[in-house]
Protein backbone atom coordinates (compact mmCIF):
# COMPACT_ATOMS: atom_id res chain seq x y z
CA UNK A 1 0.00 0.00 0.00
CA UNK A 2 3.07 2.14 0.86
CA UNK A 3 4.31 1.73 -3.11
CA UNK A 4 1.26 2.98 -4.70
CA UNK A 5 1.02 5.69 -1.92
CA UNK A 6 4.56 6.65 -3.11
CA UNK A 7 3.90 6.30 -6.30
CA UNK A 8 0.98 8.39 -6.58
CA UNK A 9 2.77 11.30 -4.67
CA UNK A 10 5.46 11.10 -7.77
CA UNK A 11 2.79 10.76 -9.95
CA UNK A 12 1.25 14.09 -9.00
CA UNK A 13 4.40 16.02 -8.74
CA UNK A 14 5.46 14.99 -11.88
CA UNK A 15 2.33 15.68 -13.29
CA UNK A 16 1.68 19.28 -11.33
CA UNK A 17 5.38 19.78 -12.88
CA UNK A 18 4.74 18.99 -16.66
CA UNK A 19 1.68 21.22 -16.04
CA UNK A 20 3.29 24.03 -15.18
CA UNK A 21 5.61 24.28 -17.95
CA UNK A 22 2.56 25.01 -20.38
CA UNK A 23 1.94 28.50 -20.07
CA UNK A 24 -1.16 28.80 -22.80
CA UNK A 25 -1.44 33.08 -23.92
CA UNK A 26 -3.68 34.41 -25.89
CA UNK A 27 -4.01 35.24 -29.89
CA UNK A 28 -0.48 35.53 -31.95
CA UNK A 29 -1.89 38.84 -33.05
CA UNK A 30 -1.99 40.16 -29.51
CA UNK A 31 2.25 40.07 -29.55
CA UNK A 32 0.96 43.62 -31.20
CA UNK A 33 -0.02 45.46 -28.80
CA UNK A 34 2.63 44.59 -26.62
CA UNK A 35 5.43 46.42 -28.90
CA UNK A 36 4.93 50.04 -27.93
CA UNK A 37 4.78 48.84 -23.63
CA UNK A 38 7.64 47.37 -24.50
CA UNK A 39 9.61 49.82 -26.45
CA UNK A 40 8.45 52.86 -23.58
CA UNK A 41 10.29 50.67 -21.19
CA UNK A 42 13.76 49.90 -23.50
CA UNK A 43 13.35 46.27 -24.07
CA UNK A 44 14.16 47.01 -27.35
CA UNK A 45 14.64 43.39 -27.94
CA UNK A 46 11.84 41.96 -26.71
CA UNK A 47 9.86 44.63 -28.85
CA UNK A 48 11.85 43.28 -31.75
CA UNK A 49 10.63 39.39 -31.03
CA UNK A 50 6.99 40.77 -30.08
CA UNK A 51 7.12 42.82 -33.69
CA UNK A 52 8.37 39.92 -35.47
CA UNK A 53 5.72 37.71 -34.30
CA UNK A 54 3.38 40.25 -34.71
CA UNK A 55 4.39 40.39 -38.24
CA UNK A 56 4.52 36.38 -38.93
CA UNK A 57 0.63 36.71 -37.50
CA UNK A 58 -0.70 39.17 -40.12
CA UNK A 59 1.00 37.53 -42.82
CA UNK A 60 -0.72 34.18 -41.85
CA UNK A 61 -3.86 36.17 -41.25
CA UNK A 62 -3.15 37.70 -44.85
CA UNK A 63 -2.32 34.43 -46.38
CA UNK A 64 -5.69 32.98 -44.84
CA UNK A 65 -7.64 35.98 -46.82
CA UNK A 66 -6.56 35.11 -49.61
CA UNK A 67 -6.63 31.68 -49.50
CA UNK A 68 -10.55 32.17 -48.57
CA UNK A 69 -10.44 34.13 -52.09
CA UNK A 70 -9.59 31.34 -54.07
CA UNK A 71 -13.53 29.96 -54.80
CA UNK A 72 -15.52 26.42 -54.63
CA UNK A 73 -16.59 27.17 -57.69
CA UNK A 74 -15.82 29.34 -60.64
CA UNK A 75 -16.54 29.40 -64.88
CA UNK A 76 -17.95 25.95 -63.94
CA UNK A 77 -15.08 24.55 -62.34
CA UNK A 78 -15.24 23.26 -59.12
CA UNK A 79 -12.02 23.23 -56.17
CA UNK A 80 -11.08 20.06 -55.50
CA UNK A 81 -8.57 20.75 -52.99
CA UNK A 82 -6.31 23.93 -51.55
CA UNK A 83 -2.92 23.68 -49.64
CA UNK A 84 -1.54 26.66 -48.63
CA UNK A 85 2.01 26.83 -46.79
CA UNK A 86 5.02 29.51 -45.52
CA UNK A 87 8.26 28.29 -45.77
CA UNK A 88 11.98 30.50 -45.72
CA UNK A 89 9.37 33.85 -46.43
CA UNK A 90 7.33 32.35 -49.72
CA UNK A 91 3.71 31.80 -49.30
CA UNK A 92 2.57 29.37 -51.34
CA UNK A 93 -1.43 28.51 -52.14
CA UNK A 94 -2.50 25.96 -54.73
CA UNK A 95 -5.88 24.81 -55.55
CA UNK A 96 -7.11 21.83 -57.86
CA UNK A 97 -9.87 22.64 -59.77
CA UNK A 98 -11.97 20.32 -62.09
CA UNK A 99 -14.21 20.51 -65.05
CA UNK A 100 -15.70 17.49 -66.63
CA UNK A 101 -12.72 15.35 -67.19
CA UNK A 102 -10.28 18.36 -67.04
CA UNK A 103 -8.10 19.27 -64.05
CA UNK A 104 -6.36 22.63 -63.55
CA UNK A 105 -4.05 23.77 -60.44
CA UNK A 106 -3.63 27.32 -59.60
CA UNK A 107 -0.88 28.77 -57.02
CA UNK A 108 -0.19 31.41 -55.40
CA UNK A 109 3.72 32.14 -54.91
CA UNK A 110 5.32 34.96 -53.46
CA UNK A 111 7.09 36.88 -50.69
CA UNK A 112 6.06 37.82 -47.46
CA UNK A 113 4.72 41.32 -48.48
CA UNK A 114 6.89 40.96 -51.20
CA UNK A 115 10.17 41.69 -49.38
CA UNK A 116 13.01 39.92 -48.97
CA UNK A 117 14.40 37.17 -51.05
CA UNK A 118 10.48 36.45 -52.26
CA UNK A 119 10.30 40.44 -53.49
CA UNK A 120 13.47 40.32 -55.20
CA UNK A 121 12.26 36.80 -57.16
CA UNK A 122 9.11 38.18 -58.05
CA UNK A 123 10.72 41.18 -59.53
CA UNK A 124 12.96 38.87 -61.52
CA UNK A 125 10.03 37.00 -62.47
CA UNK A 126 8.28 39.97 -63.50
CA UNK A 127 10.92 41.00 -65.93
CA UNK A 128 11.53 37.49 -67.64
CA UNK A 129 7.71 37.13 -68.14
CA UNK A 130 7.91 40.46 -69.98
CA UNK A 131 10.43 39.05 -72.15
CA UNK A 132 8.71 35.23 -72.71
CA UNK A 133 5.22 33.80 -74.16
CA UNK A 134 2.35 35.23 -75.62
CA UNK A 135 1.50 38.77 -73.22
CA UNK A 136 -2.15 38.90 -71.75
CA UNK A 137 -3.10 41.45 -68.96
CA UNK A 138 -5.87 40.17 -66.25
CA UNK A 139 -7.60 42.51 -63.82
CA UNK A 140 -4.75 45.12 -65.28
CA UNK A 141 -2.12 42.87 -64.11
CA UNK A 142 0.93 41.34 -66.72
CA UNK A 143 0.54 38.19 -67.24
CA UNK A 144 2.03 35.74 -70.10
CA UNK A 145 1.29 32.37 -71.88
CA UNK A 146 4.46 30.66 -71.68
CA UNK A 147 5.18 27.94 -74.33
CA UNK A 148 4.32 25.03 -71.98
CA UNK A 149 0.34 26.18 -71.87
CA UNK A 150 1.07 27.74 -68.37
CA UNK A 151 -0.64 30.93 -67.89
CA UNK A 152 1.64 33.31 -65.29
CA UNK A 153 0.09 36.70 -63.64
CA UNK A 154 2.34 38.57 -61.75
CA UNK A 155 0.42 40.54 -59.28
CA UNK A 156 2.07 44.09 -57.89
CA UNK A 157 4.03 42.62 -54.65
CA UNK A 158 5.78 40.39 -56.62
CA UNK A 159 3.39 37.71 -56.26
CA UNK A 160 3.17 35.68 -59.34
CA UNK A 161 -0.66 33.73 -59.63
CA UNK A 162 0.04 30.80 -62.12
CA UNK A 163 -2.60 28.57 -64.15
CA UNK A 164 -1.83 25.29 -65.65
CA UNK A 165 -3.69 21.93 -66.74
CA UNK A 166 -1.10 19.26 -68.09
CA UNK A 167 -3.66 18.98 -71.14
CA UNK A 168 -3.02 22.04 -72.53
CA UNK A 169 0.51 21.92 -73.39
CA UNK A 170 0.88 24.91 -76.00
CA UNK A 171 -0.07 28.83 -75.54
CA UNK A 172 -3.04 28.51 -77.75
CA UNK A 173 -4.69 25.42 -76.45
CA UNK A 174 -4.29 27.06 -72.76
CA UNK A 175 -5.92 30.00 -73.82
CA UNK A 176 -8.50 28.11 -75.32
CA UNK A 177 -9.16 25.73 -72.23
CA UNK A 178 -8.09 28.06 -69.11
CA UNK A 179 -9.10 31.17 -70.43
CA UNK A 180 -12.72 31.32 -68.97
CA UNK A 181 -10.98 29.91 -65.27
CA UNK A 182 -8.72 32.69 -65.70
CA UNK A 183 -10.86 35.14 -66.71
CA UNK A 184 -13.66 34.67 -64.04
CA UNK A 185 -10.69 34.12 -61.31
CA UNK A 186 -10.78 36.47 -58.58
CA UNK A 187 -7.65 38.12 -59.58
CA UNK A 188 -8.58 41.81 -58.43
CA UNK A 189 -9.88 40.39 -55.31
CA UNK A 190 -6.83 38.70 -54.15
CA UNK A 191 -4.54 41.73 -55.37
CA UNK A 192 -6.45 44.11 -53.52
CA UNK A 193 -6.00 41.33 -50.55
CA UNK A 194 -2.01 41.56 -50.99
CA UNK A 195 -1.70 45.50 -51.49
Amino acid sequence: MRVVTASLALWLVAASAAHAQLEVSGDTLDNCGQIDALRKTGDYTAARDKAQLCLDALEARISGEVGDSFPQEVAGWTRTSIEQSEALGFTNISATYGKQDRVATVSLTGGSSGSGLGGLLGGLARAGLAQTGKQVRVAGLPGAVQADGSITVTLEDGSMLTFSCPDFDTADTALAGLGDLVNEFPVAEIKRKLQ
